[in-house]
């Protein structure tokens, strides 16, 4: 798989999802493997996420080396965040984690890409 590839997983992904309002993305192909994806997405429940994902592309296998998806909600308060900043070693799953709105430690988390983020939200959303 190219990084062209990924984005147009991703613009699909994007287009077929009852979750979103309003989309506002672009894409920056840096070379065949390595690529920039980032943007602004309104939820149909007036929250909001902002992502970012540098992807690196080998073979089939997709890996994030930077990453952020920060999901606010109508009062612009953190919801959930996402990222692979190197800034808590002290969890086992360093450097990727999660902040939670209420919660002062982060969680534990594997690296997470924008499809696992939309999955999330959907079993938080109500549709239809």
């Amino acid at each position: 798989m190219q990084v062209k590839d990924y984005f147009t997983e991703i613009q699909k992904l994007l287009q077929k999802s009852a979750l979103i309002e309003n989309i506002n993305v672009e894409y920056d192909v840096k070379s065949k493997n390595i690529g920039i994806v980032q943007g602004t997405l309104e939820i149909i429940d007036g929250s909001i996420l902002q992502f970012m994902e540098l992807i690196n592309a080998k073979g089939d296998k997709i890996t994030r080396p930077k990453y952020r998806f920060h999901l606010m909600d109508t009062n612009d308060e953190v919801i959930f965040r996402y990222d692979n900043a190197p800034h808590h070693p002290e969890i086992a799953t360093h450097p990727h984690h999660k902040h939670v709105k209420g919660e002062n430690v982060p969680k534990q988390s594997k690296e997470v890409g924008l499809k696992d983020v939309l999955s999330e939200i959907e079993r938080v959303v109500r549709i239809g």
